[in-house]
């Protein structure tokens, strides 16, 4: 017998295929996000059979560029991405050699290649270069006004020469090293370096320029003083964020800029600095019984940092500087030339001890004068960082005389009495004053509480 099919019932066997059409395209839909690599990664390995550091060594025209025509495989983890912006159409990956930089023309690199997954280069017929020493890994090059510039690999070139292998949930770790061991093995490398800290002009500053999207330097340094230069993209995710105040650990990927050496972070957890400072006085320690400061360590015309100090502007990016006079040094602040609306400065010591009477002396000089810009106070419960949220008492002092043509002779203060009270006080020196009208300067030495 013959089945007979009717025309009333396509709209419900319709309805029903389009139902499932439906439901198939919306689980074929359904992935993973980018924000979460797939664990296993894509199961693809190559025989590598050149490390990072043979291949840079290819790189023999110093800017300018290199075709690779061996049939070399290299092999390396990403260290590096163009997540948060830092680096732009760019990865570095390293082995355990040493790393490079690999530039694309495309960018959203992460989302197929972010750290912690394996990627394997086929380098023939690519090329290496550098940029400012920098050793790179680039597509090709393109002639603009007679000169050859670089080009990263291309879409077709990353599927001709690009696998990308296992993504490990745990990134290789970054290795540790000080800043007195860095050298070129390091560059392209993803580094730690610990018990660092930013110079005191770089830290609560932003990262880099997120309004003209500049990149910028700041300045770090070890507790001997040697520093490192940190830059970072104005148009990464965290260039508005400010830099740690403290000192701790930074990890990054080690560059270059014509010899200098920089640090790159990949975001702004790479930086932990929450401990204090180099030289700096734990708040919960005891107060000092007593204190001699002639400012002998000081270094003129630079910002002061002593062990213990704090040396910090409220308004205007001015704190107090070392100066010297026929071998005299000692702390000095002005407003004059500094083109500051407002200008307010301390110098505050280690917490003293004060449950016995102490007795407080030092010498102030001013100069040029046009205002009575200095002001000593004591506090019993400065937190070690911001003047502005203490309680601050203000003690009287013998004024030095008031010279409008030159500098005065430092005059002792008398003694000052300071309150006794259960538990640590602090001293602070504060200057004041604007670029316009109020632009003295003044000084002070041979600071003495017993």
């Amino acid at each position: 017998m013959k089945t007979t099919f009717s025309m009333k019932n396509i709209p419900f066997f319709s309805t029903l295929l389009a139902a499932v059409l439906l439901i198939a395209g919306f689980t074929a839909c359904v992935k993973t996000e980018f924000d979460q690599p797939p664990a296993g990664g894509e199961p693809i390995t190559l025989n590598v059979n050149k490390t990072i550091k043979e291949l840079k060594a290819l790189h023999v025209t110093p800017g300018g560029f290199d075709k690779i025509t061996e049939d070399i495989i290299i092999g390396g983890e990403v260290v590096m991405d163009d997540r948060s912006g830092n680096y732009y159409k760019t990865l570095v990956i390293q082995d355990a050699t040493g790393g490079i930089e690999v530039k694309f023309n495309d960018g959203f690199l992460y989302q197929q290649m972010p750290v912690g997954r394996t990627v394997y280069i086929r380098c023939q017929d690519l090329m290496l270069t550098d940029y400012a020493g920098l050793t790179q890994l680039i597509g090709s090059t393109v002639e603009e006004g007679g000169q050859l510039s670089d080009v990263g690999l291309t879409e077709a070139q990353v599927r001709q020469k690009i696998a990308k292998g296992i993504y490990n949930d745990v990134p290789v770790a970054p290795k540790e090293v000080s800043i007195a061991d860095i050298n070129d093995d390091l560059l392209s490398t993803y580094i730690r370096l610990s018990d660092v800290e930013f110079i005191k002009a770089d830290t609560a500053k932003t990262w880099a320029d997120p309004i003209t999207k500049f990149s910028l330097n700041r300045t770090m340094q070890d507790c001997n003083g040697l520093q490192l230069i940190v830059r970072t993209s104005g148009y990464c995710d965290f260039a508005s964020l400010k830099t740690p105040t403290g000192k701790g650990t930074i990890e990054g990927v080690l560059g270059a800029f014509n010899g200098t050496y920089q640090l790159y972070l990949r975001d702004e957890t790479g930086a932990v600095m929450d401990s204090l400072r180099c030289g700096a006085i734990d708040p919960n320690a005891p107060g000092l019984a007593s204190l001699d400061e002639k400012f002998d360590a000081v270094t003129a015309n630079a910002d002061i940092e002593l062990p213990g100090w704090v040396n910090v502007s409220v308004q205007g990016n001015r704190i107090w500087r070392g100066a010297s006079f026929s071998g005299d040094k000692f702390a000095s602040a002005t407003a004059f030339s500094s083109g500051l609306a407002a200008m307010e400065t301390w110098m505050i010591t280690p917490p003293l001890d004060l449950k016995t009477q102490k007795t407080l002396t030092f010498e102030t000089s001013s100069g040029y004068w046009k205002h009575d810009g200095f002001t000593v106070w004591v506090s019993t419960d400065f937190n070690g960082q911001n003047p502005a949220t203490a309680t601050w008492t203000q003690l009287n002092y013998t004024l030095p005389p008031a010279n409008t043509n030159g500098y005065s002779d430092f005059v002792p203060s008398g003694n000052i009495q300071l309150p006794v009270f259960n538990g640590k006080g602090y001293i602070g020196f504060k200057y004041t004053g604007d670029a316009t009208s109020n632009t003295t300067t003044w000084r002070f030495d041979d600071v003495r509480v017993q």
